[in-house]
C-alpha cells in the first residue's frame, strides 16, 4: 500500500479560520501550510510540494478566485478543494465545472474537511 503524502496548502483570508484549519488538520496527521492571499499562494505553491490545494472562494473575490481554479490545475497539476461561504448550488456547480475536485461550503466541520482532503488525495494517488 502506498503511503499518501499528507501535505496541504490552504489559501484562506480569515485568520481565525486558518487557525482552526491548521489545528484540526495537524491533529489528523496533515502537514498544513496556510497563506492568506493570492500572492502568498503563488509565492509558495512551487516550493510546498503539496498533495492538494484548498482555496477560499469569497463573494468579493469570486470571479478571480474561480479563474484561479483552472489556472492552478493547469499550471501546477494539483487537485483543488474549493472552500466557499456562497451557499448557492449554481456556485458549487460553477466551481466544479472550472476544475475543483470538490467543494465544501462554510461553515464546515473541520473533520469533514480532513475527510474530503483525504478522499481527494486517494483519488489522485492512482
Amino acid at each position: 500500500m502506498t503511503r499518501l503524502k499528507k501535505k496541504v496548502l490552504i489559501a484562506e483570508n480569515k485568520q481565525f479560520l486558518v487557525d482552526v484549519i491548521r489545528e484540526s488538520l495537524s491533529s489528523e496527521g496533515y502537514d498544513c501550510v496556510c497563506v492568506n492571499t493570492e500572492n502568498e499562494l503563488y509565492g509558495v505553491i512551487d516550493n510546498v510540494d503539496a498533495a492538494v490545494v484548498g482555496l477560499d472562494i469569497c463573494p468579493g473575490d469570486q470571479p478571480r478566485r474561480v479563474d484561479m481554479i483552472a489556472e492552478i490545475k493547469h499550471r501546477f497539476g494539483l487537485p483543488l478543494l474549493a472552500l466557499t461561504s456562497l451557499q448557492y448550488s449554481s456556485v458549487r456547480i460553477e466551481l466544479l465545472k472550472k476544475g475543483a475536485d470538490d467543494v465544501l461550503t462554510k461553515p464546515f466541520n473541520p473533520d469533514e474537511l480532513a475527510v474530503r482532503l483525504g478522499k481527494i488525495m486517494e483519488r489522485n494517488a492512482r
